[in-house]
């Protein structure tokens, strides 16, 4: 679900974004990219941690894709997390300050996934979840426990 059209759009969404926080010797922009995906409507739009509309634009790719909504939110959260990492292969991709996050959100800006988070030069954490397993891993633990009580 990512042709080379809907790469273009993707990357012309961060281009735009960089534009809105250009890079600087000390950035004074601390938060979070909250992208918002509409299955419907194919719009892409960035937000702020004040919920302030940074851009958009729309990836006709995605208007009224005939899939389910998990497997499309799976999908468009593996492209972007491809544009993203590509995009923030160049120095200083955006000026906000580090640590910050990409996070994927639906249309009613509810949490989808992590999307990339780049915490300093040395850590930049891309995939699913960043504590995918935790909540079973500490069940499990906490049953460990009882269990030898």
């Amino acid at each position: 679900m990512a042709n080379d059209k809907t790469k273009h759009q993707v990357q012309r969404f961060l281009n735009k974004l960089a534009e809105k926080y250009p890079s600087t010797d000390t950035p004074e922009v601390f938060t979070d990219i909250h992208i918002r995906v509409t299955q419907e409507t194919g719009d892409v739009m960035a937000f702020d941690d004040d919920d302030k509309e940074i851009t958009r634009v729309v990836v006709e790719e995605w208007i009224n894709a005939s899939l389910d909504t998990d497997v499309f939110y799976n999908e468009v959260a593996q492209c972007l997390r491809a544009q993203i990492e590509q995009f923030e292969q160049k120095p200083g991709a955006l000026g906000i300050i580090e640590p910050y996050n990409y996070v994927l959100e639906n249309e009613s800006a509810e949490h989808v996934a992590e999307l990339y988070v780049v915490d300093d030069d040395d850590t930049i954490i891309i995939g699913h979840e960043l504590m995918d397993g935790l909540d079973k891993e500490l069940d499990d633990f906490i049953d460990n426990l009882l269990k030898t009580e």
